[in-house]
């Protein structure tokens, strides 16, 4: 007794498809592969290229624009150099800060005149580099931007590390300060560069030559010196780069006013979106592939079409419809040929059925169909009259 055959499984769809258009579909996933890749390497490399997000001077970037070898320098000569990105770390990190210079730089602009004065409480020795007006206003009063300033300075100043460093070179901001404030490297229209105001107990210093602390610059002329001599004046150095988390500082800020309940509202939206679209995102199936030209059935297309004037309330459409079809067999049945105007049919039907002109007249041409039960009625009408003319006109 052999074992009954097994029936072949039926094609997938991709079986069934022509080799040409599967090799078509392969190139075109290959070419969405390829515009994939490719946009993520210009994204990359865009990336890559940007210093978005990265402060200058930090000290612990090694590229030309940071400041890294300047810190590794002061470590090596014993200076304690820590690096902040916050207000609270860097008043943890100063403590009382009799024995610490504060290195403030802003270069995001992130502090307001009241934060800046806040950082004032923090530390004796403050050394600020190219700060905004907000800072300056809260640090040190009286000193004013007065634009770029720079190039091959000498020192012209009693200021310790100033006069050890002697002649620097850089860009940046130049200021004009007080009479009671000590200046150093002016310009020729009488900006400084280096400005040192006392504020009771505590000093300021305000850099606007931030290149003498950048590696790319820090060896030209004195400003090795000069970088030295301000951040190594005392054992410590806290370098402090305010960061995103010190918006939160200004009361007036966006951070500041955003409730308790805001982020879970967001986190609680997001998810309920996502449920939304998985659960009524719509799911393509396999795509079927069909051989061409396809064949409809004329009743399918009838269907269809009735079901469209259904839809559409088009009354007066399908009954012209019906119309014309009846008086061309009503035609073809009185043996008048298709070239019969209605009225040669309509005589013709009424004489062989014997029926009133007028009624028929009415019936092909005149009726209206005001409701569905009146254009049923009249529909059956119509076949009753080419039934009677049938009958009428068949031999015996």
């Amino acid at each position: 007794m052999s074992a009954p055959a097994v029936a072949p499984a039926p094609p997938t769809a991709a079986e069934e498809a022509p080799p040409r258009r599967r090799v078509g579909l392969v190139i075109v996933w290959i070419a969405v592969a390829v515009v994939v890749v490719f946009g993520a390497l210009l994204v990359w490399a865009a990336a890559s290229a940007s210093d978005v997000g990265e402060h200058r001077r930090s000290p612990v970037d090694p590229g030309p624009r940071g400041a890294m070898a300047l810190a590794e320098v002061l470590r090596a000569q014993g200076v304690e150099v820590t690096v902040t990105s916050s207000f609270g770390a860097t008043q943890a990190a100063l403590g009382e800060g009799a024995d610490a210079t504060l290195v403030l730089d802003d270069d995001w602009w992130l502090l307001t005149e009241e934060t800046a004065a806040e950082v004032l409480a923090l530390g004796r020795h403050i050394v600020v580099v190219q700060p905004s007006d907000d800072v300056l206003a809260g640090l040190a009063p009286g000193v004013k931007y007065a634009g770029f300033g720079g190039g091959s300075l000498d020192a012209d100043c009693e200021l310790g590390p100033a006069q050890r460093a002697g002649r620097i070179s850089g860009s940046g901001d130049g200021y004009t300060a007080p009479a009671s404030a000590t200046t150093c490297y002016v310009d020729g229209v009488g900006n400084a560069a280096l400005v040192r105001v006392e504020r009771g107990v505590r000093e300021v210093t305000v850099l606007g030559t931030g290149d003498v602390l950048t590696n790319e610059r820090i060896v030209e002329e004195g400003n090795a010196a000069l970088a030295l001599g301000l951040l190594g004046e005392h054992p410590r150095v806290v370098w402090y780069q305010p960061d995103v988390d010190d918006y939160a500082l200004d009361e007036s800020g966006l951070a500041a006013r955003q409730a308790d309940w805001y982020v879970p509202l967001i986190v609680l939206l997001l998810l309920v979106g996502v449920a939304a679209a998985l659960w009524r995102g719509r799911r393509m199936g396999p795509v079927v592939v069909e051989d061409l030209p396809v064949e409809v059935r004329s009743s399918e297309t009838m269907e269809g079409r009735a079901r469209l004037y259904e839809r559409g309330g088009a009354r007066d459409h399908a009954l012209g419809t019906l119309r014309a079809a009846t008086i061309a067999r009503l035609a073809r049945a009185l043996g008048l040929g298709p070239r019969a105007t209605a009225d040669e049919v309509i005589a013709a039907s009424a004489a062989v059925t014997e029926r009133d002109p007028a009624s028929v007249d009415f019936l092909l041409r005149g009726a209206g169909a005001a409701s569905d039960s009146a254009f049923v009625g009249l529909s059956d009408n119509l076949l009753r009259l080419e039934r009677d003319v049938a009958q009428a006109v068949r031999p015996d």
